[in-house]
C-alpha cells in the first residue's frame, strides 16, 4: 500500500466537504458503540464521511483477520466522533506507558526526585577508610549519560572528587550495594526469554547504572574476511565478549546480532559489518545491575588512584539494615526531576525507565518496591478516574509483556484526565509530536497534520498502538485511540493507516470553519 492512499484519501475528504450539499443534520442523534448509546453528536455529512473513510481502511482484506480498537472524542463536549470495539481488551504494547507515566506525574508530582545516597561506614585513618562505603540505592534510573551530555560516569567522577577530598586513598573495607528499595526480581512478568539480552528488556534494579546496557560498537576491518573490531562504553572487565563479527566486502548485507548468555554476562556477537560500514552502536543487557554498578565504579576509582579492597551486594553480606542514622552521609546525587523521567519514557519509548517509575510507585505509596505494589497504586488511582479496575490488566510498565491488557476507551480516559490535571503541560509535553520527534518523527511524512499530532506509540510483536491528541486544523482538539492486535500485514502498513486516520481528524474541522462556503 502507498502513501498515495493516503494522500488520495485526504484531497477526496476535503473536496467533498467543498462540493456537498445539505451537509448538516441539525437534529442531534446517538452513536452508538458496543455498549449501546454514547454521547450526543451532530450527524453532520462531514463526520459521517469521516467515519466512512475510516472504515474503509480498517475493512480492507490485509486488515480483516486482525482486532482493532478505536476510539475518538471531543474531550471538550465529550462528543464521540469514532467508536469501533472501544470496550474491548487489546495489548497495549508502550502505550501502556501512558497509564505508568500519567499516574507518576499525578501521584508523584513532576518535581519528584530521586536521591543515592554515599555513605561512609568506619574511620578514615592516615588517607585510609577503615570500614565500607555504602552506596544506598533510591531507584534512579537516571545515572548515566543520558543527562550529562553522554559522560555515563559523571556521577562516578563527582564521588571519586569526594572522596579524594576527605583524603581517602584507599577502602580496605567493601564498596557495598545497597538495592534494597525495590524486590530482587529483575525482569518483568512474562517477558521473552529471547529479548533478554536487548535494552529494551533491562533488568530493573534498586541500584542501576548506564540503563543496565553495556555501549557496543563495531568498527569494521581494514580486511574482507577478518573480525571486526568491538569496544565497549565504558570500558570494563565486567563483561566478556566472543566475537564472529566478520568484516564482508562493501557490497554484502550488514546483519548483526548478540546474544548474552542466561544468568552471566557473556556476550557473543555474531554477523557481517560491510567493510565500507561508519561504527555501528547497540546496547546488551547485563547481569546483575548492581554488581555492574559496583564494577564499574570501582574501576573508575582505581584510574584515579583510589584502591578499594573489595565490593559486594548487600545480599550478600550479613547486614541487611545498615543504620543509616548512624552513619556519616557524604555525598547525595539527586536525579533530574520527574517531568523529565516522564519525557524520556514517552519521547524514546524507554522501558527500562517506566518499569522503574512503577516500582518506586509502590514504595513511595505503599513502602514495597515490587510490581505488585506500584500497580495497586495506580489501579487505585484509576478507580478515581472512573476506570473499573476489574476490567484492566497490567503486569508491568513498558508495555513489554503480552499480558498487558486495556481497551481504547480507558487510554482516552487517561488522556482526558490528564488534559484538565494540574500538571497537563508536562504531561503533553513528553508524548512524540508527529512527523517532528520521539518515536513518531518518521511518521506522518507528506501530511498536513504534521507537528499537530501528540501521541504514545506502542509495539511489540504483531501489536500496533497509537493513542494522543490532534490539535485540528481550525482549532478543535481531538482524544484519540487505535490499538491494532493480531495483524497479518506489514507493520507500515498499520502505521499507513493509523497515520491516515489522525490526518483525517486533523482537517475534520473544516466545514465548521467554513460554513459560509455552504449557505451561499
Amino acid at each position: 500500500m502507498k502513501r498515495k492512499r493516503l494522500i488520495d484519501g485526504i484531497i477526496a475528504f476535503i473536496a467533498l466537504l467543498f462540493f456537498g450539499c445539505s451537509l448538516v443534520v441539525h437534529k442531534p442523534d446517538l452513536y452508538h458503540d458496543d455498549y449501546g448509546p454514547s454521547h450526543y453528536v451532530k450527524r453532520d455529512k462531514a463526520i459521517e464521511e469521516f467515519r466512512a473513510q475510516v472504515d474503509e481502511w480498517i475493512n480492507i482484506p490485509d486488515f480483516r483477520p486482525a482486532n482493532i480498537g478505536i476510539y475518538i472524542e471531543n474531550p471538550e463536549t465529550r462528543e464521540v466522533i469514532y467508536s469501533r470495539n472501544p470496550h474491548k481488551l487489546f495489548m497495549p504494547a508502550s502505550n501502556m506507558k501512558l497509564f505508568t507515566t500519567a499516574s507518576a506525574i499525578a501521584l508523584l508530582g513532576p518535581d519528584y526526585t530521586y536521591k543515592t545516597d554515599l555513605y561512609i561506614d568506619g574511620e578514615i585513618q592516615d588517607s585510609v577508610l577503615k570500614g565500607n562505603l555504602i552506596i544506598h540505592g533510591s531507584g534512579d534510573p537516571t545515572i548515566s549519560g543520558r543527562y550529562n551530555d553522554g559522560d555515563a560516569l559523571e556521577v562516578f567522577k563527582k564521588w571519586g572528587e569526594v572522596l579524594k577530598e576527605k583524603g581517602i586513598r584507599l577502602i580496605n573495607g567493601t564498596i557495598i550495594g545497597d538495592d534494597n528499595i525495590f524486590n530482587d526480581v529483575g525482569l518483568g512478568y512474562s517477558w521473552a526469554w529471547d529479548d533478554e539480552s536487548y535494552y529494551y528488556a533491562a533488568q530493573i534494579s534498586g541500584l542501576s547504572f548506564n540503563d543496565n546496557c553495556i555501549d557496543l560498537f563495531f568498527v569494521p576491518s581494514k580486511t574482507v574476511g577478518e573480525n571486526a573490531t568491538i569496544f565497549t562504553y565504558p570500558k570494563t572487565n565486567y563483561i566478556e565478549i566472543t566475537n564472529d563479527l566478520e568484516t564482508v566486502p562493501a557490497d554484502s548485507q550488514k546483519l548483526i546480532d548478540f546474544h548474552r548468555f542466561p544468568g552471566t554476562n557473556k556476550i557473543h556477537i555474531f554477523g557481517t559489518i560491510p567493510i565500507d560500514s561508519d561504527t555501528i552502536k547497540d546496547w546488551a543487557t547485563v547481569e546483575n545491575p548492581t554488581l555492574f554498578t559496583l564494577t564499574v565504579f570501582k574501576e573508575y576509582l582505581e584510574s584515579i588512584g583510589v584502591s578499594i579492597n573489595n565490593i559486594s551486594d548487600i545480599d550478600d553480606l550479613i547486614i541487611e539494615n545498615p543504620p543509616y542514622d548512624k552513619l556519616e552521609l557524604i555525598t547525595v546525587y539527586e536525579s533530574v526531576p520527574m517531568s523529565e523521567i516522564i519525557n524520556t519514557i514517552n519521547k524514546k519509548s524507554q522501558n527500562f525507565y517506566a518499569e522503574q517509575v512503577q516500582k518506586t510507585l509502590g514504595v513511595e505509596l505503599k513502602g514495597k518496591g515490587d510490581w505488585k505494589s506500584g500497580i495497586s497504586v495506580e489501579k487505585s488511582w484509576f478507580s478515581k478516574i472512573g476506570i473499573n479496575t476489574n476490567g484492566i490488566f497490567i503486569v508491568d510498565g513498558s508495555g513489554l509483556s503480552r499480558h498487558n491488557m486495556v481497551t481504547p476507551f480507558q487510554v482516552a480516559t487517561v488522556l482526558r484526565t490528564m488534559k484538565y490535571h494540574s500538571s497537563w503541560e508536562v504531561f503533553f509535553n513528553s508524548l512524540p509530536i508527529g512527523g517532528v520527534d520521539g518515536t513518531l518523527e518518521k511518521r506522518l511524512k507528506g501530511s498536513n497534520a504534521v507537528g499537530h499530532v501528540f501521541a504514545k506509540t506502542g509495539y511489540i510483536g504483531h501489536v500496533r498502538s497509537l493513542s494522543g491528541y490532534v490539535n485540528a486544523k481550525y482549532g478543535k482538539e481531538y482524544i484519540f485511540s487505535i490499538m491494532v492486535n493480531h495483524y497479518p500485514t506489514s507493520t507500515s502498513e498499520v502505521n499507513e493507516m493509523q497515520d491516515a486516520i489522525v490526518t483525517l481528524l486533523y482537517n475534520l474541522d473544516y466545514w465548521s470553519a467554513n460554513k459560509s462556503l455552504f449557505n451561499r
